[in-house]
């Protein structure tokens, strides 16, 4: 009797900001992915949440399913919480991206556009006068517990994440709420008590 990938022959290619990383066969009936080492499939980087999301297999297909995760699951941009996958479906877990395609596509699947590194000018605040590079992936601003927000870059941009303290941040005088908010040049962030611009350089 063929199990699960003989019939459907489809594998996950795994980039992170753009660069392939892994091929991922689905030779099994369920795919865990989390950040914690016992998932099937480990994501160490703090935008994943401890068991993110999972992939059943089928014959027929795949499905995906979010595990309440913090940041959510998005397949080709949109929010989920369960959805049937396609070939050349995009799943983005935190900085990761996922996309379904057959086994022999890893290399070409995996392309992506460069992105700019961004500035925050700090306009108010302990901080003011000071502009910041964003020279890593995932960022961590705020004050001690109180407030804490996480910058990460995603294969769409970057993006902001609420991680610690009982306000959340506000990005143009809106509250982002408990998912990953997109920033765009010129945002502005409100973070424990200070003013951050976003700048990113054309």
């Amino acid at each position: 009797m063929p199990g699960p990938t003989e019939s459907i022959g489809l594998a996950l290619v795994l980039s992170e900001n753009g660069r392939f990383q892994a091929e991922i066969s689905l030779r099994r009936e369920r795919l865990r992915i989390g950040r914690r080492p016992y998932n099937d499939l480990a994501l160490d980087d703090l935008t994943v949440s401890g068991e993110h999301a999972e992939i059943q297999v089928h014959p027929e297909g795949c499905l995906i399913r979010d595990l309440d995760s913090r940041n959510g699951t998005h397949v080709n941009g949109r929010p989920i919480t369960e959805c049937q996958l396609a070939e050349g479906d995009c799943i983005d877990i935190g900085i990761y991206r996922l996309r379904l395609a057959r086994a022999t596509q890893a290399a070409a699947a995996s392309a992506a556009p460069v992105v700019s590194t961004p500035l925050l000018e700090y306009l108010s605040g302990p901080y003011a006068g000071i502009t910041q590079r964003v020279d890593r992936n995932l960022l961590r601003i705020g004050n001690g517990d109180a407030q804490v927000a996480v910058i990460a870059r995603r294969r769409s941009g970057w993006f902001m994440t609420h991680l610690e303290g009982m306000a959340m941040p506000m990005v143009n005088g809106v509250a982002i709420g408990p998912a990953a908010s997109p920033l765009a040049d010129g945002d502005l962030i409100e973070l424990a008590g200070a003013q951050v611009r976003f700048r990113l350089p054309g």
